[in-house]
Protein backbone atom coordinates (compact mmCIF):
# COMPACT_ATOMS: atom_id res chain seq x y z
CA UNK A 1 0.00 0.00 0.00
CA UNK A 2 2.99 2.55 0.73
CA UNK A 3 4.69 1.83 -2.54
CA UNK A 4 1.66 2.50 -4.22
CA UNK A 5 1.07 5.48 -2.63
CA UNK A 6 4.68 6.31 -3.02
CA UNK A 7 4.52 5.44 -6.93
CA UNK A 8 1.05 7.75 -6.82
CA UNK A 9 2.69 10.80 -5.10
CA UNK A 10 6.10 10.23 -7.83
CA UNK A 11 3.66 9.96 -10.77
CA UNK A 12 1.90 13.54 -10.00
CA UNK A 13 5.06 15.39 -8.83
CA UNK A 14 6.29 14.33 -12.23
CA UNK A 15 3.34 15.29 -13.86
CA UNK A 16 3.39 18.30 -12.45
CA UNK A 17 6.56 19.94 -13.47
CA UNK A 18 5.89 18.25 -16.85
CA UNK A 19 2.84 20.46 -16.53
CA UNK A 20 4.56 23.68 -15.71
CA UNK A 21 7.96 22.90 -18.47
CA UNK A 22 5.39 22.71 -20.92
CA UNK A 23 3.85 26.11 -19.73
CA UNK A 24 7.15 27.77 -19.40
CA UNK A 25 7.60 26.14 -22.79
CA UNK A 26 4.11 27.44 -24.33
CA UNK A 27 5.03 31.21 -23.09
CA UNK A 28 8.67 31.14 -24.42
CA UNK A 29 11.57 33.03 -23.79
CA UNK A 30 13.55 35.70 -25.30
CA UNK A 31 16.95 37.50 -24.57
CA UNK A 32 18.50 40.84 -23.91
CA UNK A 33 22.34 40.96 -25.20
CA UNK A 34 24.80 43.16 -24.12
CA UNK A 35 23.49 44.31 -21.30
CA UNK A 36 26.11 42.14 -19.25
CA UNK A 37 29.14 39.87 -19.82
CA UNK A 38 26.60 37.20 -20.84
CA UNK A 39 22.80 37.29 -22.55
CA UNK A 40 20.26 36.80 -20.01
CA UNK A 41 17.33 34.69 -21.17
CA UNK A 42 14.00 36.19 -20.12
CA UNK A 43 11.00 33.72 -19.49
CA UNK A 44 7.75 35.10 -20.04
CA UNK A 45 7.08 34.34 -16.25
CA UNK A 46 9.48 35.88 -15.00
CA UNK A 47 7.62 39.02 -16.70
CA UNK A 48 4.63 37.87 -15.31
CA UNK A 49 6.02 38.35 -11.91
CA UNK A 50 6.23 41.60 -12.22
CA UNK A 51 3.96 44.24 -11.60
CA UNK A 52 0.98 44.24 -14.02
CA UNK A 53 0.62 46.60 -16.80
CA UNK A 54 -2.89 46.63 -18.78
CA UNK A 55 -3.55 49.50 -21.26
CA UNK A 56 -5.78 50.67 -24.13
CA UNK A 57 -3.72 51.31 -27.27
CA UNK A 58 -4.22 52.55 -30.18
CA UNK A 59 -1.10 51.41 -33.16
CA UNK A 60 -1.03 53.66 -36.62
CA UNK A 61 1.11 52.32 -39.05
CA UNK A 62 2.81 54.19 -42.08
CA UNK A 63 -0.14 54.46 -43.92
CA UNK A 64 -2.26 56.07 -40.93
CA UNK A 65 -4.30 52.96 -40.80
CA UNK A 66 -5.82 52.59 -36.96
CA UNK A 67 -5.87 49.67 -35.16
CA UNK A 68 -7.03 50.01 -31.57
CA UNK A 69 -5.80 47.16 -29.06
CA UNK A 70 -6.08 46.25 -24.77
CA UNK A 71 -2.65 44.97 -23.78
CA UNK A 72 -1.06 43.74 -20.60
CA UNK A 73 1.89 42.77 -19.81
CA UNK A 74 5.02 44.49 -18.09
CA UNK A 75 7.19 47.86 -18.55
CA UNK A 76 10.56 47.63 -20.04
CA UNK A 77 11.85 49.63 -16.82
CA UNK A 78 10.43 47.35 -14.25
CA UNK A 79 12.07 44.22 -16.36
CA UNK A 80 15.24 46.43 -16.02
CA UNK A 81 15.12 47.32 -11.98
CA UNK A 82 14.56 43.46 -11.50
CA UNK A 83 18.05 43.07 -13.23
CA UNK A 84 19.73 45.86 -11.31
CA UNK A 85 19.22 48.52 -14.25
CA UNK A 86 17.82 51.44 -15.45
CA UNK A 87 16.28 52.70 -18.49
CA UNK A 88 18.95 55.58 -17.79
CA UNK A 89 21.93 53.30 -17.86
CA UNK A 90 21.16 53.04 -21.19
CA UNK A 91 21.88 54.80 -24.99
CA UNK A 92 19.90 52.78 -27.29
CA UNK A 93 18.73 49.08 -27.94
CA UNK A 94 18.09 47.57 -30.94
CA UNK A 95 14.91 45.23 -31.10
CA UNK A 96 15.21 41.89 -33.07
CA UNK A 97 12.18 39.74 -33.90
CA UNK A 98 12.34 35.88 -35.22
CA UNK A 99 11.77 37.03 -38.81
CA UNK A 100 14.80 39.06 -39.05
CA UNK A 101 12.55 42.59 -38.91
CA UNK A 102 15.23 44.82 -36.49
CA UNK A 103 14.70 48.88 -35.48
CA UNK A 104 16.56 50.49 -33.13
CA UNK A 105 15.10 52.69 -30.16
CA UNK A 106 16.47 55.94 -30.67
CA UNK A 107 17.15 57.60 -27.35
CA UNK A 108 14.27 59.82 -27.21
CA UNK A 109 11.81 57.02 -27.31
CA UNK A 110 13.66 55.10 -24.86
CA UNK A 111 14.02 57.23 -22.67
CA UNK A 112 10.61 59.08 -23.06
CA UNK A 113 8.14 56.51 -23.82
CA UNK A 114 6.64 53.44 -21.61
CA UNK A 115 7.28 50.05 -23.19
CA UNK A 116 5.59 47.32 -22.70
CA UNK A 117 6.17 43.56 -23.15
CA UNK A 118 2.80 41.92 -23.67
CA UNK A 119 2.01 38.97 -23.06
CA UNK A 120 -1.92 39.23 -23.78
CA UNK A 121 -3.76 41.53 -26.14
CA UNK A 122 -7.45 41.63 -26.22
CA UNK A 123 -7.85 39.05 -23.10
CA UNK A 124 -6.05 36.42 -24.66
CA UNK A 125 -2.80 34.68 -24.68
CA UNK A 126 -0.85 35.61 -27.61
CA UNK A 127 -0.71 33.86 -31.26
CA UNK A 128 1.71 31.59 -32.16
CA UNK A 129 3.22 34.21 -34.87
CA UNK A 130 2.95 36.79 -31.81
CA UNK A 131 4.69 34.98 -28.93
CA UNK A 132 6.82 35.21 -26.59
CA UNK A 133 5.77 38.97 -26.85
CA UNK A 134 4.78 42.10 -28.47
CA UNK A 135 6.56 45.39 -28.27
CA UNK A 136 3.89 48.01 -27.58
CA UNK A 137 4.66 51.80 -27.37
CA UNK A 138 2.29 53.83 -26.64
CA UNK A 139 2.33 57.18 -28.95
CA UNK A 140 5.15 55.86 -31.24
CA UNK A 141 3.98 54.18 -34.55
CA UNK A 142 3.64 50.45 -35.20
CA UNK A 143 7.02 50.17 -36.80
CA UNK A 144 8.32 49.95 -33.09
CA UNK A 145 5.63 47.60 -31.60
CA UNK A 146 7.34 44.35 -32.89
CA UNK A 147 5.88 40.71 -32.78
CA UNK A 148 7.32 37.72 -32.06
CA UNK A 149 10.45 39.60 -30.21
CA UNK A 150 13.50 37.77 -29.72
CA UNK A 151 16.21 39.98 -28.87
CA UNK A 152 16.71 43.27 -27.26
CA UNK A 153 20.25 44.05 -28.11
CA UNK A 154 21.60 46.88 -25.83
CA UNK A 155 23.67 48.86 -28.18
CA UNK A 156 25.59 52.49 -27.21
CA UNK A 157 24.42 55.53 -29.09
CA UNK A 158 26.70 57.79 -30.86
CA UNK A 159 27.99 60.79 -28.06
CA UNK A 160 26.32 64.05 -29.56
CA UNK A 161 27.70 66.10 -32.93
CA UNK A 162 27.44 69.26 -33.19
CA UNK A 163 26.05 69.64 -36.74
CA UNK A 164 28.58 72.80 -38.53
CA UNK A 165 27.46 72.47 -41.72
CA UNK A 166 23.81 72.47 -43.49
CA UNK A 167 23.54 71.27 -47.37
CA UNK A 168 19.94 71.82 -49.36
CA UNK A 169 18.45 68.94 -50.60
CA UNK A 170 17.28 70.26 -53.97
CA UNK A 171 20.68 72.02 -54.78
CA UNK A 172 22.61 68.50 -54.04
CA UNK A 173 20.41 66.31 -55.72
CA UNK A 174 20.42 68.78 -58.80
CA UNK A 175 23.93 67.37 -59.34
CA UNK A 176 23.77 63.89 -58.19
CA UNK A 177 22.39 61.35 -61.03
CA UNK A 178 19.19 60.32 -61.27
CA UNK A 179 17.82 56.67 -61.59
CA UNK A 180 14.52 55.12 -61.66
CA UNK A 181 13.15 53.64 -58.51
CA UNK A 182 9.91 51.36 -59.02
CA UNK A 183 8.05 52.00 -55.50
CA UNK A 184 4.26 50.15 -55.00
CA UNK A 185 3.14 50.50 -58.49
CA UNK A 186 4.84 54.08 -59.27
CA UNK A 187 8.02 54.80 -60.85
CA UNK A 188 10.02 57.83 -59.56
CA UNK A 189 13.39 59.10 -59.70
CA UNK A 190 15.60 58.66 -56.93
CA UNK A 191 19.67 59.66 -55.85
CA UNK A 192 21.72 56.99 -54.78
CA UNK A 193 22.52 58.12 -50.69
CA UNK A 194 26.50 56.66 -51.49
CA UNK A 195 26.71 59.13 -54.73
CA UNK A 196 25.22 61.79 -51.99
CA UNK A 197 28.22 60.75 -49.66
CA UNK A 198 30.90 61.12 -52.20
CA UNK A 199 30.38 63.93 -54.09
CA UNK A 200 29.83 66.05 -50.90
CA UNK A 201 32.95 64.32 -49.03
CA UNK A 202 30.33 63.78 -45.97
CA UNK A 203 32.36 61.71 -43.72
CA UNK A 204 31.18 60.36 -40.22
CA UNK A 205 32.26 58.01 -36.83
CA UNK A 206 28.87 57.59 -36.26
CA UNK A 207 26.94 54.47 -35.95
CA UNK A 208 23.48 55.76 -36.89
CA UNK A 209 21.90 58.28 -38.80
CA UNK A 210 18.90 59.81 -38.14
CA UNK A 211 16.10 61.34 -39.49
CA UNK A 212 13.11 64.04 -38.88
CA UNK A 213 10.12 64.17 -41.16
CA UNK A 214 7.84 66.81 -41.22
CA UNK A 215 4.95 65.77 -39.19
CA UNK A 216 8.27 65.54 -36.59
CA UNK A 217 8.58 61.78 -36.57
CA UNK A 218 12.02 60.98 -35.51
CA UNK A 219 14.52 57.72 -36.33
CA UNK A 220 17.67 56.43 -36.27
CA UNK A 221 18.99 54.31 -38.69
CA UNK A 222 22.21 52.34 -39.08
CA UNK A 223 24.79 53.72 -41.29
CA UNK A 224 25.60 50.68 -43.58
CA UNK A 225 21.86 50.21 -44.36
CA UNK A 226 21.49 54.30 -45.21
CA UNK A 227 24.69 53.92 -47.30
CA UNK A 228 22.68 51.35 -49.06
CA UNK A 229 19.82 53.24 -49.84
CA UNK A 230 18.19 55.62 -51.81
CA UNK A 231 15.99 59.43 -51.29
CA UNK A 232 12.98 59.21 -53.68
CA UNK A 233 12.69 62.81 -55.23
CA UNK A 234 9.80 62.30 -57.08
CA UNK A 235 6.45 61.66 -56.34
CA UNK A 236 4.13 60.79 -53.28
CA UNK A 237 5.55 61.17 -50.24
CA UNK A 238 9.00 62.92 -51.69
CA UNK A 239 11.32 62.96 -50.41
CA UNK A 240 11.44 59.70 -49.17
CA UNK A 241 14.31 57.69 -47.83
CA UNK A 242 14.01 53.81 -49.10
CA UNK A 243 16.44 50.98 -49.03
CA UNK A 244 16.02 47.23 -50.38
CA UNK A 245 17.70 45.84 -47.12
CA UNK A 246 14.91 47.03 -44.89
CA UNK A 247 11.10 46.23 -44.87
CA UNK A 248 8.82 49.20 -46.64
CA UNK A 249 7.27 49.93 -42.85
CA UNK A 250 11.40 51.35 -41.96
CA UNK A 251 11.22 53.55 -44.68
CA UNK A 252 11.48 57.53 -43.62
CA UNK A 253 8.61 59.64 -46.06
CA UNK A 254 8.74 63.18 -46.03
CA UNK A 255 11.97 64.21 -45.16
CA UNK A 256 12.82 67.34 -43.46
CA UNK A 257 16.39 66.97 -41.98
CA UNK A 258 19.04 63.83 -42.07
CA UNK A 259 21.91 64.02 -40.39
CA UNK A 260 25.01 62.42 -41.16
CA UNK A 261 27.71 63.34 -38.72
CA UNK A 262 28.82 67.27 -38.38
CA UNK A 263 25.99 67.40 -41.51
CA UNK A 264 22.56 68.11 -41.88
CA UNK A 265 21.07 67.86 -45.03
CA UNK A 266 17.59 69.29 -45.72
CA UNK A 267 14.86 69.75 -47.74
CA UNK A 268 13.66 73.08 -48.29
CA UNK A 269 10.49 72.11 -49.63
CA UNK A 270 9.35 70.55 -46.37
CA UNK A 271 10.86 73.23 -44.56
CA UNK A 272 8.44 75.73 -46.19
CA UNK A 273 5.84 73.47 -45.36
CA UNK A 274 6.55 73.14 -41.69
CA UNK A 275 7.81 76.61 -40.73
CA UNK A 276 6.36 80.02 -40.27
CA UNK A 277 7.18 82.33 -43.74
CA UNK A 278 8.82 85.62 -43.79
CA UNK A 279 8.97 88.33 -46.40
CA UNK A 280 11.71 90.55 -47.86
CA UNK A 281 10.43 92.71 -50.82
CA UNK A 282 8.15 90.14 -52.99
CA UNK A 283 10.07 86.92 -52.02
CA UNK A 284 8.42 84.57 -49.53
CA UNK A 285 10.33 81.98 -47.84
CA UNK A 286 11.52 80.61 -44.23
CA UNK A 287 13.75 83.00 -42.44
CA UNK A 288 17.84 82.02 -42.49
CA UNK A 289 17.52 82.58 -38.63
CA UNK A 290 14.55 79.87 -38.43
CA UNK A 291 16.55 77.14 -40.43
CA UNK A 292 19.67 77.45 -38.84
CA UNK A 293 18.18 76.94 -35.47
CA UNK A 294 15.82 74.27 -36.58
CA UNK A 295 19.03 71.98 -37.99
CA UNK A 296 20.98 73.10 -34.67
CA UNK A 297 23.38 74.03 -36.82
CA UNK A 298 26.25 75.73 -34.62
CA UNK A 299 25.92 79.04 -33.00
CA UNK A 300 28.66 81.37 -34.55
CA UNK A 301 29.38 84.75 -34.98
CA UNK A 302 29.62 84.52 -38.98
CA UNK A 303 28.06 82.04 -41.26
CA UNK A 304 29.15 81.12 -44.97
CA UNK A 305 26.76 80.33 -47.44
CA UNK A 306 28.28 78.82 -50.67
CA UNK A 307 26.19 78.09 -54.35
CA UNK A 308 26.80 75.48 -56.06
CA UNK A 309 29.28 76.93 -58.54
CA UNK A 310 31.59 77.71 -55.69
CA UNK A 311 30.94 80.95 -55.04
CA UNK A 312 30.87 82.55 -51.09
CA UNK A 313 30.12 85.33 -48.75
CA UNK A 314 30.26 85.28 -45.73
CA UNK A 315 27.45 86.85 -43.37
CA UNK A 316 26.77 87.67 -39.57
CA UNK A 317 24.89 86.28 -37.19
CA UNK A 318 22.71 89.40 -36.88
CA UNK A 319 22.20 89.22 -40.68
CA UNK A 320 20.68 86.17 -40.63
CA UNK A 321 17.58 87.64 -38.99
CA UNK A 322 16.91 90.14 -42.34
CA UNK A 323 17.49 87.25 -44.62
CA UNK A 324 15.22 84.28 -45.97
CA UNK A 325 15.26 81.40 -48.15
CA UNK A 326 12.88 80.16 -50.96
CA UNK A 327 12.15 78.46 -53.94
CA UNK A 328 12.79 79.76 -57.22
CA UNK A 329 10.91 77.87 -60.17
CA UNK A 330 10.16 74.80 -57.97
CA UNK A 331 13.82 73.69 -57.25
CA UNK A 332 15.89 76.77 -56.83
CA UNK A 333 17.49 77.48 -53.89
CA UNK A 334 17.45 81.19 -53.15
CA UNK A 335 18.65 83.81 -50.46
CA UNK A 336 17.64 87.78 -50.22
CA UNK A 337 18.67 89.89 -47.76
CA UNK A 338 16.65 93.31 -46.60
CA UNK A 339 19.53 94.88 -45.55
CA UNK A 340 22.28 93.44 -47.79
CA UNK A 341 23.12 94.42 -51.23
CA UNK A 342 22.19 91.56 -53.68
CA UNK A 343 26.33 90.18 -53.74
CA UNK A 344 24.38 88.35 -50.91
CA UNK A 345 21.65 87.42 -52.70
CA UNK A 346 23.49 83.46 -53.80
CA UNK A 347 21.39 81.60 -56.24
CA UNK A 348 21.51 77.68 -55.96
CA UNK A 349 22.57 77.96 -52.35
CA UNK A 350 24.32 74.69 -51.57
CA UNK A 351 25.86 75.26 -48.45
CA UNK A 352 25.76 77.39 -44.90
CA UNK A 353 28.72 76.59 -42.55
CA UNK A 354 28.95 78.01 -38.96
CA UNK A 355 32.19 80.12 -38.96
CA UNK A 356 34.03 80.01 -35.57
Amino acid sequence: MKKITFLLIFTLLIGLISFNTVALAEDGEFVISNLEENDITIEVEKLKELPVVTKDVTSVDSGGNEDNYTVKGALFSDLLDSLGYTKSDLKAVNLVAGDGYSIELPENVLVNRQIILAYEIDGEPLGEKVKPVRVIIPEERAMYWIKNLTTINVVDMVKSVEIDSLVLMETAFGQLEKVDYTYYESTDQAVGISNLIEKFELTTNSRTVSFTAADGFEKDEQVDIFKDGYIKITGDNAPLFISPDIPKGMHVKDLLFVNYGSTSVCSLTEALNVYEKSSVEDMTGISLKKLVEEAGLKSADKYMLTASDGYSVEVSSSDLENGILYLEDGDVVRTTFSNLSKKFWVKNLLKIESIM
